[in-house]
């Protein structure tokens, strides 16, 4: 989800089970919803292309001046698509990853600053960025690491206004059953995503726990977000337990040079409980100006719960409860809703101060559920 502060909201999702007007949709599809009037009212949900290839991980961004960017899974590849005219057409997708021989992508992580497009995205145990200087037309790819690193997942990237280039990464050290130790990591470029560095945010974090019910692999392990301020300053927030498969928390750093070191870390969530809290979100805007939202069952249900600081992150705003209860779904009581569903939360900051935040409910990992957005 995405806003450009002239009232235009993007808000693409993954429609599972097929789409209905459209047979030759494939049976997991990737729809576009705008809004014209700052979220009060969105369009009906259309498909961006029509495809027999599964399609995942749906990422947009808006520039300054208006042009959307997506990306997302399709098929083994990860491709792109823009819209110049306020999300009413879309190219023809682009493979980003055409110079990369074989392997299935996983993950994208979208940035845009102009006609520069960056999406990360991992094929097994290597990490890879593709680039763009031209709106998104062509890409050239950068493998990050040479040795391995860990299995990697990327939680998200950002442009800083010197046009420097973060995406941050969780890292599980052992695939199986996702029970190693697990890091967050940030990579950089200063050149336009021709050269990468890697930092690391937090190490040797513990596993998350196991689901009630089937879910994905490591579903609730360390999850991350990354935004720059237009100070360049960088905040990472991601989750994680203490102790083995033990409850996650949801944790803050920020870096004041660039990610070459970090805060230490402070625990967002206040509510003193051994809730679950997962898939955290952060976006950044004037300088020290940083908004945080994530989910958590400490009523017994899950709920989206939001933080702001408007000094970097040395104070914040109390937790104030974003998610409410809907009637007609039995999943959705007072206490808040069942689980999340889907792999991912947004905040979004327009250039007007408005913030933005999407996320997805359901009765359990497999749906179905719905998509829900909120806007302050």
């Amino acid at each position: 989800m995405a806003s450009d502060g002239q009232g235009n909201v993007y808000y693409l999702t993954t429609h599972l089970s097929g789409v209905p007007g459209c047979p030759a949709c494939s049976v997991d599809t990737m729809v576009i919803q705008v809004s014209h009037d700052g979220g009060r009212t969105f369009t009906a949900p259309a498909p961006l292309t029509i495809s027999s290839a599964v399609q995942f991980d749906p990422q947009v961004k808006v520039n300054s001046a208006g042009v959307v960017f997506v990306s997302y899974l399709h098929g083994k590849d990860t491709v792109v698509q823009r819209s110049d005219d306020s999300g009413a057409t879309w190219s023809s997708p682009v493979a980003i990853n055409a110079d990369v021989k074989n392997g299935i992508t996983d993950k994208d992580g979208l940035a845009v600053q102009g006609d520069d497009v960056y999406v990360g995205y991992s094929i097994a145990q290597k990490l890879f960025v593709s680039s763009s200087h031209d709106g998104g037309r062509t890409f050239a790819t950068v493998q990050i690491n040479q040795n391995t690193i860990g299995w990697p997942l990327n939680g998200g990237a950002t442009v800083a206004p010197d046009g420097t280039v973060y995406m941050v990464w969780e890292l599980v050290h052992k695939s199986g059953q996702a029970q190693g130790p697990q890091d967050v990591a940030v990579t950089k470029s200063s050149d336009k995503g021709a050269s990468w560095t890697i930092s690391y945010v937090d190490t040797g974090l513990p596993p998350g726990p196991s689901c009630p019910t089937t879910c994905g692999w490591d579903y609730l392990g360390t999850g991350a977000s990354i935004s720059a301020d237009r100070s360049g300053h960088l905040y990472v927030t991601y989750n994680a337990p203490i102790t083995d498969n033990g409850p996650p928390f949801i944790w803050y750093k920020t870096s004041a040079n660039g990610g070459m070191t970090w805060s230490s870390r402070t625990m967002l969530n206040v509510d003193g409980t051994g809730a679950f809290h997962v898939f955290p979100g952060v976006e950044a805007g004037d300088a020290g100006d940083v908004r945080v939202a994530w989910m958590d069952n400490r009523t017994g249900a899950y709920n989206v719960w939001y933080r702001s600081s408007s000094d970097g992150g040395q104070t914040w705003s109390a937790e104030v409860k974003v998610s409410g209860f809907r009637s007609g779904y039995s999943y959705v009581t007072a206490q808040g809703f069942a689980f999340p569903y889907g792999d991912y939360i947004t905040v979004a900051l327009d250039p007007k101060g408005h913030v933005h935040i999407a996320w997805g409910e359901g009765p359990n990992y497999g749906g179905p559920g719905n998509v829900l957005y909120a806007t302050s």
